[in-house]
């Protein structure tokens, strides 16, 4: 099977939808008031960031499929801007998290996220079936990251770290 443009709409979609559930939390949080912890902050910022990853990723193939005849070149340049946005955004938050900012379940999700990204850099010189796989995981990690982050955010994170 190929991926098609439906599973990209479709992932568009679900990133689309994230982004909106975050500005419903940052709507009725609390940070107009100033009592959003910094862990809190990170993940809202976990929780936009990775979608609109992802959301950028779902139009990637689609982009290059109009100046690129080649379905392999397009896997394989696809998972390798895909890589680049997925490892920017991994980097940020490194940058941004200071160990006590996170939660321990991001530990989890880093080495999941670490493993992806090598399947990606792996997918970028295999045959054609591996490329779209590998680009579909990552294409895929920010949704996973920000459903994990907006479940933080909805099950008060502070309670599950013990502060």
């Amino acid at each position: 099977m190929i991926l098609s443009e439906e599973v990209l709409i479709g992932v568009a979609g679900i990133a689309i939808t994230l982004i909106g559930f975050s500005g419903v939390v940052t709507a009725l949080g609390r940070r107009d008031t100033g009592l959003w912890s910094p862990q809190e902050i990170l993940q809202l910022r976990t929780l936009v960031e990775p979608s609109i990853i992802s959301l950028f990723s779902a139009v990637v193939p689609v982009a290059l499929g109009i100046v690129i005849v080649n379905d392999e070149v397009i896997w394989k340049v696809a998972n390798g801007v895909v890589f680049v946005a997925n490892f920017v955004g991994i980097a940020a938050f490194v940058r941004r998290g200071s160990a006590g900012g996170r939660h321990p379940s991001h530990k989890v999700g880093f080495f999941i996220s670490n493993l992806i990204m090598l399947a990606m850099l792996a997918g970028m010189f295999s045959p054609l079936k591996w490329t779209q796989l590998t680009f579909f995981l990552g294409m895929n990690l920010g949704i996973g990251v920000s459903v994990h982050n907006y479940y933080l955010l909805l099950f008060s994170a502070r309670e599950d770290c013990g502060e």
